[in-house]
């Protein structure tokens, strides 16, 4: 019955963004964190002149090869992308958000092919007065003031279908959001807002245009999230988020001005839970308080460059004489708990460090240059990637880079495949 009505909203949306493709897009009363967050797209860099049309698109097309350990082949794979959103006023106050990916990709592997749509967001906003708006639908929510690892960001488990890039800012944002009903209020320095997600049953699906709602919603489970800014510097947010059949987790969003170009930030969150080893391993275990953290520092240049540093706790995960013994004990453990932090977007170790570099018209106009390494505290393994990107006209060349290294025991170094390096070219239509 549930679903039956997600899917009737669906269609209303579509339906009605269908007849308003062709009016232009109204001012929103608001730009309260929920809707800056939905309308920021933080890994594409689009140009300046469309900027104002309510609907954006792009293709993309990849090769790729991939290194593989104990002497097996190389990968070789290619992909295609369309990438589009619409984002517009569909009648005075009211709003209407479509975003969709599609990737084809092809491996070398058996000649494996897999396509994948990931519907990321599909709602409608309702702006019921200047301080008060409602949104329904599908909708990619995003919490946490930290950059690598967010503890508070609780709908990111199980929303990745396709991995296009590691970045964190494409994980946020090309995952599928949940079936969720929010209500925000705001009022001067602060905001309320709640959030209700219902349960959609059915087993999640690999199906290429599956809604695969169950991985989004595979329970009942509800969110408050309040913030209010004391001063122009310091405005934190306290995240409170629960369900059938689990604990209440309770986090709060902590960031704040250091002088003119740093920017300092903590990320907690606590509640009762399972250990991942238990949980990959599907073993009963008692629930335990849990504390997942993140803080660090943002440095600003005067010529573009972002630096960030982080320190990750998760007492969930394990530490090195616990993952030691955990992944001595049979072969395939390390595979399944890094699918399981892959899964829930958690972070595998005890103690981790990440630096993270931004460096937009890197000495040439027009050129990028991104990269990020996290090297786990608890067996010295590192995992990397970087990126350079060149933006001309409608059109953008990147090469990604992203390698695992570490001891064959280790975390990082017990990924079956260490290397890979990707070639990409964009247009946006």
């Amino acid at each position: 019955m549930r679903q039956n009505i997600v899917i009737a909203c669906l269609y209303l949306l579509a339906s009605a963004a269908a007849h308003a493709a062709d009016a232009p897009p109204a001012k929103n009363p608001s730009d309260a964190p929920g809707d800056a967050d939905a309308l920021s797209l933080a890994d594409e860099a689009k140009p300046e002149k469309r900027a104002q049309r309510a609907w954006q698109a792009f293709g993309e097309a990849s090769l790729s090869r991939t290194v593989q350990r104990a002497g097996q082949p190389s990968l070789d794979g290619r992909r295609l992308s369309l990438d589009l959103r619409w984002d517009g006023s569909l009648s005075p106050g009211l709003r209407a958000v479509l975003s969709d990916r599609l990737d084809l990709s092809h491996s070398s592997e058996a000649s494996r092919q897999t396509n994948v749509n990931t519907l990321r967001e599909a709602y409608l906003s309702w702006h019921a007065g200047p301080e008060l708006i409602a949104d329904i639908g599908r909708i990619n929510l995003r919490y946490g003031a930290a950059l690598g690892y967010n503890p508070t960001d609780h709908f990111k488990t199980g929303a990745l279908r396709s991995i296009v890039s590691p970045d964190p800012n494409s994980l946020r944002e090309n995952r599928q959001g949940s079936f969720v009903l929010q209500g925000q209020k705001l009022w001067s320095g602060g905001s309320l807002s709640a959030v209700l997600s219902p349960e959609i049953g059915h087993a999640p699906s690999d199906a290429t245009f599956s809604l695969d709602a169950n991985a989004t919603n595979p329970r009942d489970r509800w969110l408050l999230a309040a913030s209010h800014k004391f001063s122009e510097n310091f405005n934190p947010q306290l995240v409170l988020h629960g369900g059938a059949g689990m604990a209440t987790q309770v986090g709060v969003n902590l960031s704040g001005l250091l002088g003119s170009s740093t920017t300092a930030f903590l990320e907690i969150s606590s509640g009762k839970g399972r250990s991942l080893v238990a949980q990959a391993l599907g073993l009963p275990e008692a629930e335990r308080v849990q504390r997942r953290a993140a803080v660090g520092l943002t440095y600003t240049t005067p010529f573009n460059l972002s630096l960030t540093a982080e320190a990750e706790h998760n007492s969930a995960a394990p530490n090195r004489a616990q993952w030691n013994a955990f992944s001595a004990a049979a072969p395939g453990n390390a595979q399944r708990l890094l699918g399981l932090s892959e899964l829930q977007q958690d972070l595998p170790v005890r103690q981790a460090l990440f630096f993270y570099a931004a460096w937009r018209d890197m000495g040439i106009r027009n050129l990028d240059f991104s990269a990020f390494i996290r090297r786990d505290g608890e067996t010295r393994s590192r995992a990397q990637w970087l990126e350079t990107r060149y933006r001309w006209g409608s059109a953008e060349v990147a090469l990604q880079w992203q390698a695992f290294s570490g001891d064959p025991s280790s975390l990082y170094g017990a990924v079956p495949q260490p290397r890979r390096v990707e070639l990409l070219l964009r247009y946006f239509l």
